[in-house]
């Protein structure tokens, strides 16, 4: 697995920080927080989320993220946060120095 960047992790957190707002979930939101069985998110919401994410981080994988998450068995599909910064974490752009 991918080690964890504390800064995607900050960045993601304070994303899903400010989103829970329109979700139905008063706990807070750590690295093992699961999207669909702790946050009840429904494939849309992710696909926002994920959207989100590419415009801060670059053109990401999803598609194939997302089919290696179809391919476990049906009780593993979950993603939990700490998964989804490792899956960024690895795949984001380059940030451009360019002002």
């Amino acid at each position: 697995m991918t080690e964890l960047d504390p800064q995607v992790l900050d960045d993601i957190l304070s994303l899903l920080g400010e989103l829970k707002e329109d979700w139905d979930y008063e706990e807070a939101i750590e690295p093992q927080t699961r999207f669909i069985a702790d946050l009840g998110l429904e494939s849309l919401e992710i696909v926002v989320l994920s959207t989100m994410i590419q415009q801060q981080y670059g053109k990401l994988p999803f598609p194939v993220f997302f089919d290696d998450i179809g391919q476990r068995p049906v009780d593993d599909r979950d993603v939990t946060v700490a998964e989804l910064v490792a899956f960024v974490s690895e795949h984001r752009q380059p940030i451009s120095q360019e002002a």
